[in-house]
Formats: C-alpha cells, sequence, structure tokens
C-alpha cells in the first residue's frame, strides 16, 4: 500500500476525516468515553496540541493519523524541556496491518529529531497490546515509575531517547 505522510490541512473536509478516525479508534473500541471524546477529539482541540500527520492513500483518504506534541505546546503533559510527546495514534480499522502506524511512528520521530528533542514520551491503555508492541518494535521502553489513571482509566508510559539533528 502507497501512502504519503504530511502534516494534516485545516480544511473542513480534513477535520471531518481526523473527527471520524479518531471516533472509531477511540470511542467505538471503547478507549474513549464519547462525552469526553466529544471535545477531546474536535478537530481544532488536536491541531492546537502540535502537528497532526496524516497518513493518506494516493486517493487522499486519510488511513491513520498522530500528533506530535512540541515542547512549547501546553498541552504537553509528562515530557520535561527537551523532549516532544506523541497523542493519539491511530489507524483507521480496515487500513490495519499494512504498516501505516509504524510510518506514522517513524515520520514523527524524524520530526522530533530534526526539532531538536532529546527524547519523546506517550502513554497508552493496558489494552492497547498492539499499539504497545509497535511502540516497542520502535524503540520505546516501559516507564511503569510514570504510569497515572484518568478518568477511572489507567496509563502506562513509554519513552524513547533521540539523537536530535543540529
Amino acid at each position: 500500500m502507497t501512502i504519503r505522510i504530511e502534516p494534516i490541512q485545516n480544511s473542513p473536509h480534513a477535520d471531518a476525516a481526523l473527527e471520524a478516525l479518531l471516533h472509531e479508534s477511540y470511542v467505538d473500541a471503547g478507549f474513549t468515553a464519547p462525552d469526553i471524546a466529544e471535545t477531546m477529539f474536535r478537530a481544532s482541540a488536536v491541531r492546537s496540541r502540535g502537528v497532526v500527520l496524516a497518513a493518506c492513500d494516493r486517493t487522499g483518504a486519510m488511513l491513520g493519523t498522530l500528533t506530535l506534541v512540541t515542547p512549547d505546546s501546553p498541552a504537553k503533559r509528562l515530557a520535561g524541556a527537551h523532549e516532544v510527546e506523541f497523542h493519539l495514534l491511530c489507524v483507521r480499522h480496515d487500513a490495519r496491518g499494512n504498516g501505516i502506524g509504524r510510518a506514522l511512528v517513524e515520520a514523527a520521530l524524524t520530526r522530533a529529531e530534526t526539532m531538536g528533542a532529546r527524547g519523546v514520551v506517550l502513554w497508552t491503555q493496558p489494552a492497547m497490546d498492539d499499539a504497545q508492541r509497535l511502540y516497542e518494535r520502535c524503540g520505546f521502553r516501559r516507564d511503569p515509575g510514570a504510569d497515572f489513571s484518568r478518568d477511572q482509566r489507567r496509563f502506562l508510559v513509554y519513552r524513547r531517547a533521540l539523537a536530535p539533528v543540529v
């Protein structure tokens, strides 16, 4: 499958695709409550976190996204001064198994290194086994001391060091 990865455009079409994809991946799958998602997954709220990378097929259909939260973003929660965070990795259900998640992670890692970041922090839920395996294959390691709970859900924290390009 041929895909291209680039920052999402600010358009009604892209916003609708982003919101639908997040809803499918998090709400329909039972990882996020609908009332929380209504605000949290609004496209403008997601874009305000940082750089939203989208994986699109040849027709322009959005297959997956990952949000790179920059060091200066108010959405940053766990990252230190020279770290970035990855938020909301998702791949359309019917497109899984084609390397899209890995391509998004690798593109975001490259972008983070180019920005001068020294590390990446992310978190996932215990039931997100596929995501955990992907992160581990991409060099992330668990940081159990940083795990946390929010809205009656437990989150597992992962970290990866980077070699910034300067």
